[in-house]
């Protein structure tokens, strides 16, 4: 059976939707489930910055007790959801809703974490690639601490912005640059650190580029850090390409700044 295949437990995943499952698995959404099992079995789990749901079926099938993603984009009525394999967007057949309808330990809610306080609590909170897009990090890694219990525990993992391809924008690989076109060559080989950008554009709008050293700073306000793993980048994501003219152009950053693609971080609750 497939889920015994990917080592699930048919006692934990009979009340998903088997179709929802392996949209799921198919899409790649069971992968950050997967590497927070030990986490997530028994836990009350919250999502900051869930996206649309899927994540959530995973946590389910790891033998969570409970699920609530918050998102401020979060569309109740849409099946349109990002395949994390390719980056395309396509229809899944599940919405928000149609999720929540089917499984009585699932939520999703289109708000912020701020919504949350005084209402639920929490052992476990995720960020899957949301700190990075977070301006206040600082507010909602507080607004964490007062939803978790005592004793529990915050993941995220940050991509890095002074990383080759930390800007988020085309081109996001080597085999992805078209060196005459004007928009790429303002982001790759790092010109995105030198560039001026528009106050409402995504990159000053969509990303707080704070250095790795201040994003354990601002977590280790509220948290005790359990684990630190750094990810170098991979020669696709621009490892090779760091010069010496890069270097000096920013003597304020050190090798590990501009090679760390990102960090995977878990936290304890200080008391």
């Amino acid at each position: 059976m497939i889920w015994a295949a990917n080592g699930f437990n048919w006692a934990r995943v009979r009340e998903i939707p088997p179709d929802a499952l392996k949209q799921a698995l198919a899409m790649g959404y069971l992968r950050w489930s997967r590497s927070l099992a030990r986490y997530a079995k028994g836990a009350d789990v919250v999502d900051v910055g869930c996206g649309m749901g899927l994540h959530g079926v995973g946590f389910l099938a790891e033998g969570a007790n409970s699920y609530v993603g918050v998102d401020p984009e979060v569309k109740p009525r849409s099946s349109i959801m990002k395949d994390l394999h390719n980056g395309k967007r396509i229809d899944c057949g599940w919405t928000p809703e149609a999720l929540m309808a089917r499984m009585s330990r699932f939520e999703m809610i289109r708000g912020l974490s701020n919504d949350l306080e005084g209402k639920r609590e929490f052992d476990l909170a995720t960020l899957h690639n949301a700190s990075e897009h977070l301006v206040q990090l600082e507010a909602v890694f507080a607004s964490v601490h007062r939803l978790l219990r005592p004793g529990g525990r915050m993941v995220f993992s940050h991509h890095n912005w002074f990383s080759w391809n930390g800007h988020h924008q085309a081109p996001k690989t080597i085999d992805k640059i078209q060196p005459q076109n004007p928009e790429h060559t303002r982001y790759f080989d790092w010109a995105h650190l030198e560039g001026e950008f528009p106050a409402d554009s995504y990159v000053m709008t969509k990303l707080n580029r704070f250095r790795l050293s201040e994003v354990r700073a601002l977590t280790e306000k509220q948290f005790e850090i359990e684990a630190w793993k750094p990810t170098l980048s991979t020669p696709d994501q621009g490892a090779g390409r760091l010069t010496d003219a890069v270097r000096k152009r920013h003597p304020d950053l050190s090798e590990s700044d501009f090679t760390t693609q990102s960090v995977w971080v878990v936290a304890r609750k200080k008391a």
